[in-house]
C-alpha cells in the first residue's frame, strides 16, 4: 500500500441512489477543482465541520 498526500481539492456530483444489492447506481462525477481551499481546509470524510 502506497499512501499518497493530496495537492488540490476537486468537487464531485454523486447520485445516491443504489440498487438492491446496495450498489451505487450511478458513477461519481468531477465537478470543478476548488481553487479557494487549500487541501488542509478541507474536513476528513464523516467529520463534521461547518468551515466548509
Amino acid at each position: 500500500m502506497v499512501l499518497l498526500e493530496p495537492e488540490v481539492v476537486l468537487e464531485v456530483a454523486v447520485d445516491v441512489d443504489r440498487d438492491s444489492v446496495g450498489r451505487w447506481r450511478h458513477p461519481v462525477r468531477p465537478h470543478r477543482i476548488r481553487t479557494d481551499l487549500d487541501v488542509p481546509q478541507v474536513p476528513l470524510f464523516g467529520k463534521d465541520n461547518a468551515s466548509v
